[in-house]
């Protein structure tokens, strides 16, 4: 059943994408353009749920009509993207960040990528902005979504006698609920991440199209309605960062927003923000926005990754172009061809058979890529360069931290394994940290024994000293455990790589206030200057580009520590 078009909605999806396409190019003014995601959310809630109800009411639902259509939507630009960027990958990415990216097509092609991601990166980090799939995390959302809702909708038309706004209210507010609960309890990949706490979004716009809500009678109620929504997507796109709480009750303002846009152009007139929002040009951008929003992420994430540094205003206009233009032929020629009137692969069968086969095929390449480690024997010459490296790197290192791991974690309350300073007097301190705490050893050791004082090195790699970081471990309690059960330490000196806490996180203060209350001395300190990436990383790339030509570029300068670490 097709719905009657709306320019409008075309015009909101625009300034969805448009949001987002500033927000990834650093265009000032866009710190909250994630919101854009969450208007996705509301659009296609309200869209597909009118489509069926409308079937549903004229007896003419079909799920497999319904998949077709998804398909046909979905498929054809999103394995273009997919294709495009294993080959780049192929090209650019050392055996680390190809396997990543194995891993990562894999989980897109059985729209699961929002489970990947939620296990390997966290969305606003640093790394993350070089995974070109990353982006793809709505599509799952949306899409493991509609595994069950129509399947819901049927269920309520047919044994629930049709009580549809009883049903949608109750799940809007357990996932608004479950939403906001995991903000609170600083939960953000999950939450942000699954579609448990997101749902209520898409469920907002289903809601809208129930037409519960009367429709705007007059032209200063569609006026009013529309600029309140303008004014609440501003708010978010402008006054949101990537350190705002998210989703939860933030998300609130750009979901009303959006629904009380799609609410004002409802029923007849129009108002003067419909005449903005279905000005042509913002109506192209919302017709071309879903092949924007697939390919514009990963010329970001690509060019990020080659680039080192931030973008300047020369870059983000020149990905902001391309990404325009590149979307624009695939709309063109890789989403219409399969839409329309006399659209390829009319029949259903053939359609859902050559989906299958392509979905089996993209799996099977990423997950090829990810059995093989990366496929490390792509560039053998360079790899044997790196390996070099690596080994005089580690000489010079002198004895690796991460084999020190299984002797300096704590365990069961056995005292850690590595003494600092004068072995012969009972310890009073302990270091506690990830990988990053070893760099203060060798002075503490020295000051340790001038001061004839001792102290023991609690140290696990990629392991900060917070609850629930790592949640499928226990680390955090066996190190609080020792310290309680040895009331002669008094002073815990803590280090880590702090700028990798996941935003709006408290643990850091919640571990201090326990040590407080242990009656000990804490002294964080702050965290060594980092590179900006692997330098084995960088090197592969460098030379895969011809313009190796030592690392220092990878070193931060004072403004950009500052920056990194100021939370």
């Amino acid at each position: 059943m097709e719905l009657k078009y709306r320019a409008d909605i075309d015009g909101l999806r625009g300034i969805a994408v448009l949001a987002v396409l500033f927000f990834h190019t650093g265009v000032p003014g866009f710190s909250g353009g994630f919101v854009g995601v969450d208007v996705f959310f509301v659009i296609s809630g309200y869209l597909i749920t009118t489509i069926i109800l409308k079937d549903l009411k004229n007896e003419r639902f079909s799920i497999a009509q319904f998949y077709e259509r998804r398909i046909r939507r979905i498929f054809p630009a999103l394995f273009s993207v997919i294709a495009f960027t294993i080959v780049v990958g192929a090209y650019l990415f050392d055996a680390t960040a190809f396997d990543d990216l194995g891993q990562s097509v894999a989980a897109t092609t059985l729209f699961a990528s929002n489970i990947f991601f939620w296990r390997n990166a966290c969305y606003f980090a640093e790394p993350s902005l070089q995974m070109p799939l990353l982006h793809t995390w709505s599509l799952a959302v949306e899409e493991q979504f509609y595994i069950f809702f129509p399947l819901a909708l049927l269920v309520i038309s047919r044994w629930l006698k049709g009580r549809y706004l009883s049903w949608l209210i109750f799940a809007f507010i357990l996932s608004f609920a479950a939403s906001e609960y995991g903000v609170l309890l600083h939960h953000v990949g999950i939450t942000f991440y699954m579609v448990p706490t997101r749902a209520w979004e898409l469920m907002a716009g289903s809601l809208l199209a129930l037409g519960v809500v009367p429709n705007p009678s007059s032209a200063w109620q569609k006026n009013l309605l529309a600029f309140g929504g303008i004014i609440l997507l501003i708010l978010s796109i402008t006054n949101y960062t990537e350190e705002t709480p998210f989703p939860g009750i933030a998300a609130l303002i750009p979901v009303m927003g959006s629904a009380l846009i799609i609410l004002s152009g409802k029923g007849e007139g129009t108002s003067i923000a419909q005449k903005l929002l279905t000005m042509r040009p913002l109506v192209f951008v919302g017709l071309i926005s879903y092949s924007l929003y697939l390919w514009h992420w990963p010329l970001v994430a690509f060019t990020k990754y080659i680039m080192i540094r931030p973008f300047n205003g020369y870059d983000s206009a020149g990905i902001i172009l391309a990404s325009l233009l590149i979307s624009t032929l695939s709309w063109r020629y890789i989403e219409q061809p399969f839409r329309g009137k006399q659209m390829l692969l009319s029949e259903r069968k053939w359609l859902f058979a050559i989906a299958g086969f392509v979905m089996v095929v993209a799996s099977a390449i990423g997950g090829g890529i990810y059995l093989q480690h990366g496929m490390a024997w792509r560039y053998p010459e360079i790899n044997i360069e790196l390996a070099k490296l690596k080994y005089q790197s580690k000489r010079r290192a002198g004895l690796s931290w991460k084999s020190l791991d299984k002797i300096s974690e704590t365990k069961d309350n056995k005292k850690p394994g590595i003494v600092i300073g004068n072995n012969f007097n009972s310890p009073t301190f302990v270091v506690w940290g990830d990988s990053h705490a070893w760099v203060l050893f060798y002075e503490l050791e020295r000051i340790a024994i001038k001061n004839n004082v001792s102290g023991y090195m609690i140290m696990h790699t990629s392991h900060l000293p917070l609850r629930k970081y790592k949640i499928e471990d226990n680390v955090y309690d066996n190190a609080i455990s020792y310290i309680t059960s040895h009331p002669e330490i008094r002073t815990v000196i803590m280090m880590g790589y702090w700028s990798d806490i996941p935003q709006n996180d408290n643990s850091l203060f919640d571990c201090v206030k326990t040590l407080w209350s242990l009656k000990r001395n804490v002294v964080i300190i702050s965290d060594v200057p980092t590179l900006k990436m692997s330098p084995y990383r960088y090197a592969f790339t460098m030379k895969r580009l011809h313009r190796f030509n030592g690392f220092y570029e990878l070193m931060p300068t004072a403004e950009e520590y500052k920056i990194k670490n100021r939370r």
